[in-house]
């Protein structure tokens, strides 16, 4: 592997600033994540806190047991326990098979963040923990995985949702057999590999042994990073949530001060011209309750006595005494949001660090300001691995049409068109470009003129400049679909660098499964990744293969 360094343009903005500004943004962030003195602050911090080390420790072992987790993650969870041990904790939905790349590079920077301090704090012990995400109820965002094909095609293989679990959240969802019956497909899809069998193997075992989606992401998690002690936790356990209830009880008394504490870090955040990264109605709660038929519902604020359960076809009034009576009794039945669900994660773990993509590196903006409102002490943020894959195939078309990995990333998958209209007709384009321009100026004139003689006339103006806009702008596209037929070679050889690279016209790792990668070159390929990529992840990383 032979790794690049680039930089990318297409991120939120805040993040941009976070990783190369952070002065403009520290004021939303309690540590910096690129300030060694930051690492043994935080370290200095959170140990000064108490945390259910025993009780989450036995839950731990209980359920990565379950999961035929190997004895180094035993091992890790035994650790915690101890005060001198601490966690680097990401977190992501139970996708299929792992889902998208971008939760694999989430483990690895947490795998590999863990062996960085533990090089720099060796008096002290560094736990990877996964929180998988499974009390959302956002079936679509799991339920499928993507490939390039043999036939440089990509293909998207899904599970439909039953009408019946619109409302259940993932950690209730039951296998049913149609993901086992995938691995035909996908065998036919691939030319044959050495390590074809082993892979499939690899990544449907998992899918055949367990009884819900959550399982089964957990075992091959723990098949995949259990060798680097990587510990999973399923945060829908009811003795998790047992641990828990102190915050929920928290969100459910105060919503009207958390609402305060959130509308002012918004505004602070737009008056530095960021966008808002966690939109949050008005009357809306932190938390969901899980109601007898295993429907997740969002609990709003309706007055001063009482709050409601809000489901699609209707809203459930429930006074104030009785959600915290079953907020005592039976804290089960709640699930935090996605601005409560850090809280939860660092009331419960020692950690030092939360691995977020960009989106939630952001959105901790605005999380920032609540942690002192529920007396949590904040970790840092640490940015995970962003990765482009490129293989030998697509790395010689990339030197060949004399390509590079900045302009083709930051172009939104728009690049094949620019790149023609400038190595096959540019001096046609410039001419077009150039008698565009040229009557643009004789409508600005006339526009000028008529408006101070007849104004009436105006809008006659206007729609002439437009329809003269619409066919200049028809009869580029025409040229372009001319020299593309000309130059049809040159043209599939671009866009089978887009598909590998800029799938769906977004960021690889957002699109294709590791299961591609390791069909091809080897079930240990996530260990050579991890192996290969560096311990900084300001910048965005191409593995050439």
């Amino acid at each position: 592997m032979k790794l690049k360094q680039i930089t990318l343009t297409r991120k939120p903005p805040l993040f941009f600033d976070y990783l190369n500004h952070f002065e403009k943004v520290q004021s939303f962030y309690r540590w910096n994540p690129y300030e060694s003195g930051d690492w043994q602050a935080v370290i200095s911090d959170r140990g000064k806190l108490s945390f259910p080390r025993k009780p989450l420790s036995d839950i731990l072992l209980r359920q990565n047991q379950h999961w035929g987790a190997p004895p180094e993650t035993l091992e890790n969870i035994k650790r915690l326990a101890d005060e001198n041990t601490f966690c680097v904790v990401t977190g992501q939905q139970a996708g299929i098979m792992g889902g998208p790349l971008y939760t694999i590079y989430k483990m690895i920077t947490a795998i590999k963040r863990c062996q960085f301090l533990q090089d720099l704090f060796p008096q002290f012990y560094f736990v990877p923990l996964f929180w998988l995400e499974v009390n959302d109820n956002d079936f679509k965002e799991i339920n499928h995985i993507q490939y390039i094909t043999k036939d440089n095609e990509l293909c998207r293989l899904s599970v439909e949702e039953k009408s019946e679990e619109h409302l259940q959240p993932i950690s209730y969802r039951k296998l049913d057999g149609q993901i086992s019956r995938w691995r035909e497909s996908v065998a036919t899809d691939f030319f044959d590999t050495e390590f074809k069998d082993a892979a499939l193997d690899l990544f449907f075992q998992p899918y055949s042994v367990s009884e819900t989606y959550g399982e089964a992401f957990a075992r091959l998690c723990v098949s995949l990073f259990g060798r680097y002690g990587m510990v999973v936790l399923n945060p829908a356990d009811p003795d998790v949530n047992t641990l828990a209830e102190p915050v929920y009880r928290k969100a459910l008394e105060a919503p009207g001060e958390i609402r305060k504490t959130i509308d002012e870090r918004n505004q602070r955040i737009r008056e530095k011209g960021y966008p808002i990264q966690i939109q949050l109605r008005r009357d809306q709660t932190l938390l969901f309750y899980i109601d007898e038929q295993q429907r997740r519902v969002r609990i709003d604020l309706a007055d001063e006595q009482h709050f409601s359960l809000n489901y699609p076809e209707e809203s459930i009034p429930v006074s104030r005494k009785e959600m915290l009576h079953t907020c005592e009794k039976t804290p089960w039945q709640f699930s935090p949001n996605v601005a409560l669900r850090p809280l939860v994660q660092d009331f419960l773990l020692p950690t030092v660090a939360y691995v977020a993509g960009p989106s939630e590196t952001a959105y901790f903006a605005q999380v920032e300001a609540l942690y002192s409102l529920f007396n949590i002490s904040m970790p840092i943020i640490f940015p995970r691995h962003r990765v482009t894959i490129v293989e030998g195939k697509i790395q010689r078309l990339v030197e060949k049409l004399n390509l590079d990995y900045e302009t083709v990333l930051n172009s939104r998958g728009n690049f094949i068109e620019p790149y023609i209209r400038g190595h096959t007709g540019n001096e046609l384009f410039r001419a077009v470009e150039k008698s565009g321009e040229q009557i643009e100026q004789v409508l600005d004139r006339l526009e000028t003129l008529v408006a101070r003689e007849d104004p009436t006339l105006v809008n006659s103006v206007r729609k002439t400049r437009q329809n003269i806009e619409g066919s200049f702008r028809k009869l580029s596209g025409k040229i372009t679909r001319s020299l593309e037929e000309k130059n049809r070679t040159l043209v599939n050889q671009l866009e089978r660098v887009m598909l590998h690279l800029l799938p769906q016209h977004t960021y690889q790792e957002r699109v294709l499964n590791l299961l591609y990668f390791c069909i091809k070159y080897g079930v240990d390929f996530s260990d050579k990744l991890l192996s290969a990529l560096p311990d900084e992840t300001e910048q965005h990383t191409i593995v050439e293969l």
